[in-house]
């Protein structure tokens, strides 16, 4: 059984955490649908547009792809809430996340951060819809706290320098990232921390090239324990 011993966790949210995937999914679908009735010349192929978007913020998809769109925080937001609004229900939570945030808020709670491609507004909803208010993080990293999205590592930066800033940790403080998507595992990466990804989404293959170091099918094995300052992860 691998185990690491860290002073923190970051955790991605969608594929990670909350399996929104089917969703999300079908939000993007029925955009492209209408793109390419709109606008036949350009048409998006839905597969390869989903490959290529998983893991990025909304606001770089709509520039990339549908640049005519308004992409405004507000124009963003109004999207996202639509995913909610018509297939949160679609959405579970990634087996095993109940009971590993359980652990996080009443034994780790300053030892943990969600840095997500989504709004606050998004990302919060997710939380408080499938498991609670009180199992939110004390930082919490949204597309709208950040200049620039995964695979740029600064979401993972912000959210460990933030940790470290709260706790008592030094310059020497140590952290590892979970991530389901490559270009957030390039993000971890790029930040300069182990990543574990879960192969909720993509094959494991495509996470070790992305420099994933290891690979879970979900969260059920995960165990924590404290050893001194400092959380042991066994999976």
């Amino acid at each position: 059984m691998p185990e690491l011993e860290v002073n923190f966790l970051l955790f991605d949210l969608d594929g990670t955490l909350v399996n929104s995937t089917p969703a999300v999914e079908k939000t993007w679908s029925d955009t492209v649908t209408v793109h390419n009735e709109k606008y036949p010349e350009s048409q998006i192929d839905l597969d390869e547009f989903l490959h290529q978007t998983h893991g990025s913020r909304t606001v770089e998809t709509f520039r990339k792809w549908f640049p005519y769109r308004p992409a405004e925080q507000s124009d963003i937001a109004m999207f996202e809430q639509g995913i909610v609004t018509n297939y949160g229900s679609w959405a579970k939570e990634v087996d095993g996340a109940s009971r590993l945030l359980t652990s996080l808020t009443e034994e780790f709670h300053d030892n943990w951060a969600i840095v997500t491609s989504g709004t606050t507004a998004l990302a919060t909803g997710w939380i408080k819809t499938l498991f609670g208010e009180e199992y939110q993080p004390s930082v919490f990293i949204t597309a709208d706290l950040v200049g620039k999205g995964k695979p740029d590592p600064e979401g993972y930066r912000k959210a460990f320098e933030l940790l470290r800033l709260q706790s008592k940790f030094g310059e020497d403080a140590t952290a590892v990232v979970f991530e389901d998507a490559p270009t957030g595992i390039a993000a971890g990466v790029a930040a300069g921390f182990p990543v574990i990804g879960l192969a909720t989404t993509f094959l494991k293959e495509k996470l070790l090239a992305a420099g994933a170091s290891y690979v879970i099918e979900d969260l059920t094995g995960i165990k924590l324990s404290r050893v001194n300052d400092r959380v042991l992860i066994s999976f």
